[in-house]
């Protein structure tokens, strides 16, 4: 199939400019050739078209010259070829009926309600994409852990250490600092409300329960969601965007085996210790306030912990990380992989990942809470 293109011929003596088509005039060879021609044809005053070099025609090439030259009178182009000048002629006749269409569709107001209906149908339809990628993408997870344990051999473990280091460990800091004053802010409060019942001594259980079973878990699963779901977009977002995804792929090499599952174990092997040691802090920055408000030095402070602080709320609270460490590695890869090749995309889908993680993290606290405080746990 050949590109649609033209010759424009002046006879002397001022007649008509003859305007030689050739190629295909369809709708996969027009290309650009309508608009050449208009500029062309600018000062022609007149205009006769020689169809003798056309290989092809249809309503997308009419509609190319009716446009272009309409005014320059059309009665009589096609006239020596029969089917071309049924085309053309269907093309004169139904034009002016779709601008004046456009026009008046354009003069109407939107009604609100369907424009409401409208916005909420896309937003829906935007919905149930998202739940089909996010099936797809955890299906293809569970693949390659699996196939991670069953084979070790596959396992990358240069980037699984260094994103231990960097996505687990380089949270310790920041976790057990926030903690600290979290437990601190509790027992003062505690102390505050319970000393007008005379019941301040019940502070520390206060503390015990309330950072063990939710305060501890859920501030250290927020901090690294802020801190790790973001990163792992930007970085796998950068790689999209500078087409290192598609290089892999090219290479025989799985994303999921390279930069996911890495991501997956590391976080799920490190949040674990990193809550354990935000916890501790809590405690301590409990402990802290209770010694410098009521006296109880550390042996009275151990014995009410270890006696009546329940250890299943530490277990309640520890089982919950890895649920955590899950949703965070699959909303901030996911996202990832979602950027396209421009930056406004790439800082679109980071601040959906912090957001989405934050968002889930609170309602898998919630829906764990609602299950063990069933079983009377």
């Amino acid at each position: 199939m050949s590109k649609a293109d033209f010759k424009i011929e002046t006879p002397p003596g001022g007649e008509a400019r003859v305007v030689s088509l050739t190629g295909d005039w369809t709708a996969i060879g027009l290309r650009d050739a309508g608009e050449r021609l208009r500029s062309a044809l600018k000062s022609a005053s007149a205009v006769r078209i020689d169809t003798d070099d056309l290989s092809g025609f249809d309503t997308a090439g009419a509609y190319a010259l009716r446009t272009v030259l309409g005014e320059h009178g059309d009665d009589a182009l096609f006239a020596h070829d029969s089917r071309l000048s049924a085309v053309y002629e269907l093309i004169r006749d139904i034009q002016p009926k779709v601008v004046e269409a456009q026009k008046k569709t354009a003069q109407q107001k939107a009604n609100p309600i369907i424009a409401e209906l409208a916005r909420l149908g896309r937003s829906t339809e935007d919905v149930f994409k998202d739940l089909r990628d996010l099936n797809v993408f955890i299906g293809q997870l569970i693949v390659t852990a699996f196939l991670s344990l069953v084979t070790p051999g596959r396992i990358r473990w240069t980037p699984l250490v260094a994103q231990m280091q960097q996505a687990g460990f380089g949270s310790l800091m920041v976790v057990c600092v926030t903690n600290f004053f979290v437990g601190a802010v509790i027992a003062f409060l505690g102390i505050l409300q319970l000393q007008q019942f005379g019941a301040a001594v019940f502070a520390v259980e206060l503390i015990g329960i309330s950072v063990l079973r939710e305060f501890g878990p859920v501030i250290a699963a927020v901090l690294i969601a802020g801190r790790s779901a973001s990163s792992f977009t930007a970085e796998i977002g950068a790689m999209k965007m500078n087409q290192e995804i598609s290089a892999m792929r090219v290479m025989g090499i799985n994303p999921f085996d390279a930069l996911i599952f890495p991501r997956l174990a590391a976080l799920v092997l490190t949040m674990p210790l990193v809550t354990f040691a935000g916890s501790m802090a809590g405690l301590l920055g409990g402990f802290v306030v209770v010694w410098a408000q009521l006296g109880y030095g550390p042996h009275f402070f151990s014995i009410r912990m270890t006696e009546y602080v329940p250890f299943v709320n530490f277990f309640v609270g520890m089982i919950k990380v890895p649920l955590f460490a899950i949703a965070i590695t699959i909303i901030g890869c996911r996202l990832g992989m979602n950027v396209t090749e421009d930056v406004i995309s790439l800082g679109r889908q980071v601040t959906r990942a912090v957001v989405q993680a934050i968002f889930t993290i609170i309602l898998i606290d919630a829906i764990v809470a609602m299950m063990f405080n069933g079983f009377d746990f």
